[in-house]
């Protein structure tokens, strides 16, 4: 069976469901809605999705074949009018997994084992999700499994791959910098990394763009679509607040480093949102892999998000929004996640190993850039998962079409695409917060970066 593009909308009443089948006899079509479950059948289609809330067939659920443009439009009546339901954007979310029943699908799987996938009670889950997010410590360091006992590395999306590397030194790959990713431990990777950082930094580069700074502070007042968003956003929740009976004059017990809590807000629901998904989004969702994920260390998994959201925004500041052919070298190579299979245990470690490489590859190494991509990357965090989503899915789509860099969207955009649309709003909230009063001094990245300019200033002074 073939599962169709699709798209899904709402009104107060009903979902409406858009799906693609041209050249099928229509009269042929069965359809069934029960539960939160929606099943549609039309050979060789099949498509079958839980909503987030219960649907019913009544007199006012229609079902329309439109023969010029070959598709359906289904309405389907929600089982309690007014009901919003949340996330019909993640097409990805919505689509049931292979074997699943509705009743596999309804049940309630705890934080912590949770296999990411399944329907979740927001309710039920909203106490222990809050919780799950406090007892993160960014700053605590933990052990990462080793591989001693292993005859081949792992590495990936949690740590799930190998044999992907295996002559990794006959495919001009100019993004790895692992000698023998196979033959790998993440101790190993990280003191790899280290040494060719160590290799690669330029003191007289660096001096130079510290000195000769006019395109880099150019690009440093560049205003980005994300943070047009967030402002817009916080307008909104300004206006809500205005207009809300008995304001208070407390902060909210809900929000976060000072500014509005945004967790009410759908960013899809004004139609001047930057953050709607396109067509080519839709279609790279849909066919994402549908995985259940019992992750080994959930924290790893949102600190590498950090990461690879660093080498995004680095990419999309730097080109001002825009793609270029360097782009997937940019985002590869800054990412240590990806240039060096690393997995981080804390939110400093993975910074100042995105500020190194930042200072060691791309065309403007420059400190005071590196802190403006850290404001770009905590405004992502704070927009929540559906613009989290776009820009890995930005990602995803240059490593897809790259005839080397494909394997890092099998190992690891892949399995972020679909993680994310499941992970905790809670706990993207509270890393939100943690970016936002996150510093790192120079003296941390291990190259006299003061000295450096110190030196620099006074010569320039001097000539």
């Amino acid at each position: 069976m073939i599962t169709p593009t699709f798209s899904v909308d709402q009104d107060d009443n009903a979902v409406i469901i858009t799906i693609n089948t041209p050249y099928v006899r229509a009269q042929d079509v069965d359809l069934h809605a029960q539960g939160n479950e929606f099943r549609f059948f039309l050979r060789p289609y099949f498509l079958r999705l839980y909503f987030p809330g219960n649907i019913i067939e009544d007199d006012d659920s229609t079902a329309k074949y439109d023969i010029s443009s070959g598709k359906f439009h289904v309405r389907i009546t929600k089982e309690t009018k007014g009901e919003h339901f949340p996330d019909l954007d993640l097409l990805n979310k919505l689509l049931a997994r292979r074997g699943e029943t509705p009743n596999e699908s309804n049940k309630t799987k705890k934080p912590l084992i949770e296999v990411i996938g399944g329907d979740d009670n927001e309710q039920e889950q909203k106490g222990e999700e809050i919780q799950e997010a406090i007892d993160y410590n960014w700053e605590l360091p933990q052990e990462l499994p080793t591989n001693e006992i292993l005859t081949t590395a792992s590495y990936g999306f949690n740590n799930q791959y190998n044999g992907y590397f295996t002559h990794v030194q006959e495919t001009m790959n100019e993004i790895n910098d692992i000698s023998d990713p196979e033959k790998s431990t993440p101790e190993s990777r990280r003191q790899e990394r280290g040494e060719s950082e160590d290799a690669k930094f330029d003191e007289d580069y660096y001096a130079m763009d510290f000195i000769n700074d006019e395109e880099i502070q150019h690009l440093i007042r560049y205003k980005t679509m994300w943070y047009k968003e967030l402002r817009r956003v916080q307008k909104d929740a300004k206006e809500q607040q205005a207009k809300a009976p008995l304001i208070q004059e407390v902060e909210a017990p809900g929000s976060v480093d000072g500014l509005l809590d945004m967790k009410s807000l759908s960013i899809t629901d004004s139609t001047e949102s930057l953050i709607k998904f396109t067509e080519k989004e839709q279609s790279i969702m849909r066919d994402l892999p549908k995985k259940e994920y019992l992750l080994s260390n959930e924290k790893v998994t949102y600190l590498g998000l950090v990461d690879l959201l660093f080498a995004y925004s680095y990419n999309h500041r730097i080109f001002e929004g825009e793609d270029s052919v360097e782009s997937v070298w940019f985002i590869g190579k800054l990412s240590p996640t990806i240039a060096c299979l690393e997995q981080f245990t804390t939110l400093r470690e993975v910074l100042v190993a995105c500020y190194r490489r930042s200072l060691a590859y791309p065309l403007y190494r420059n400190f005071a850039l590196c802190e403006k991509i850290l404001q770009d990357v905590y405004i992502l965090m704070r927009l929540g998962k559906r613009a989290i989503l776009k820009a890995l899915l930005s990602m995803k789509d240059l490593l897809d079409h790259h005839d080397v860099y494909y394997v890092y969207s099998k190992i690891w955009l892949d399995d972020y695409c679909v993680w994310i649309q499941h992970s905790s709003d809670h706990v993207l909230r509270t890393l939100a917060h943690e970016l936002h009063h996150f510093s790192i001094n120079k003296n941390e990245i291990g190259w006299d970066l003061e000295e450096i300019e110190v030196v620099s200033f006074a010569f320039n002074k001097e000539h």
